[in-house]
């Protein structure tokens, strides 16, 4: 076994002892210092590892004949927006520790160390960084290039989908991992909030403006780390069901009779059972898939015997990011709306569509961020 295979494995073990034991255990200790001694047998100079699609790249060698310890160590970067990570000549034993804690626990963010530069994935494509999400504002520019980039990536992603194919979540979470990051600079929300160009490119944009509402307003409650995450990703994955729905229905410029609104009302079904069958994706993503349509009195569908059961707080905060969206997006058979009165709307409908806490929350972390921003 190479160095660097053996490297990826002791750092893979001690990161799951992180997950089992105490940190000031002495397994934790003995897995660190060994990840450390095979790192010192790597370290000339620098070591860079970098996240390309679904491979880990060691000193531009990729580890592919190690995709058992990779896997989880990707998922870790992606979730923390981690692109590329160097190791420099000085680090030391407890450096490493803290790093392998850190990266071990869900709900922190990557902290700054002195040896150990750690790549925050961003709008201009994830360079190396401190370990803290402190990049230069992002040009205006920029912005429009950043986000048909995602919902292109979307688009490929969605395309790939077949009930018989799984797929493939890579991309989603880069997509998502990127946006937590640029919310996270203060971005400003309607800027990274697409228009709707065409009537065919409805669904791939409306996912990546609601994953972004859902995110910016998770965040607005004190939301952090890997929950911040999940929702995004179970936000853009929540009208997945509707790639199940004849294109005819999803197409039509009319009204639907009774007949194509009942198929459609079969999307959130549809999606949260394709989703359910996904290894390693957030749990959350068939619930918020199922229950985005159901409403915080119980109303709406699927309909269930427990018609006064609120739904799981992450389909409530999509299900007003979906709202918003839709309203304020043109569609073939009614005008768009303004946000102040999409904003009415949904504080007229708080307490039995949307839950009036979120509502409120809503209203007031978009007025303030949208108010500083002019």
């Amino acid at each position: 076994m190479s160095t660097a295979k053996q490297f990826l494995t002791a750092l893979t073990i001690a990161i799951s002892n992180c997950s089992l034991y105490a940190k000031e255990h002495e397994l934790i200790e003995e897995a660190a210092k060994k990840a450390f001694s095979i790192l010192q047998e790597l370290l000339e100079d620098q070591i860079e590892m970098m996240v390309i699609d679904d491979d880990l790249i060691i000193n531009k060698t990729p580890m592919r004949e190690s995709r058992l310890h990779t896997a989880n160590l990707l998922k870790r970067f992606k979730q923390k927006g981690i692109s590329r990570i160097e190791f420099l000549q000085g680090i030391t034993v407890a450096e490493l520790k803290q790093f392998i804690i850190n990266l071990s626990q869900p709900d922190t963010e990557i902290q700054t160390y002195s040896h150990i530069k750690a790549g925050i994935v961003g709008l201009e494509g994830g360079g190396s960084g401190s370990g803290s999400r402190t990049a230069a504002a992002i040009p205006l520019e920029g912005v429009s290039d950043f986000r048909e980039e995602q919902i292109e990536k979307l688009k490929v992603a969605f395309h790939s989908i077949s009930p018989f194919k799984q797929l493939t979540m890579t991309d989603l979470e880069e997509i998502v991992a990127r946006f937590v990051a640029t919310i996270s600079k203060e971005m400003s929300i309607l800027k990274l909030l697409s228009p709707v160009k065409s009537y065919s490119n409805y669904t791939y944009v409306h996912s990546i403006n609601v994953a972004v509402l859902s995110i910016f307003q998770a965040e607005s409650l004190g939301i952090r780390g890997k929950l911040l995450h999940d929702i995004g990703l179970a936000a853009l994955l929540h009208d997945v069901g509707k790639l199940f729905i004849s294109k005819d229905i999803l197409d039509k410029k009319g009204s639907l009779d009774d007949k194509e609104f009942a198929e459609i009302t079969k999307h959130p079904s549809f999606g949260a059972a394709y989703l359910a069958k996904i290894e390693n994706i957030t749990r959350i993503a068939p619930i918020v898939a199922f229950e985005h349509h159901r409403k915080f009195n119980g109303a709406g569908y699927p309909k269930l015997r427990l018609q006064d059961k609120h739904p799981h707080i992450a389909s409530q905060i999509v299900s007003i990011s979906d709202f918003f969206d839709a309203l304020r997006s043109w569609r073939p058979y009614r005008k768009s709306l303004e946000t102040k009165e999409v904003l009415v709307l949904m504080k007229k409908n708080a307490g039995t569509d949307y839950n009036p806490f979120l509502v409120d929350n809503f209203t007031r972390a978009f007025l303030t961020a949208t108010t500083k921003d002019n």
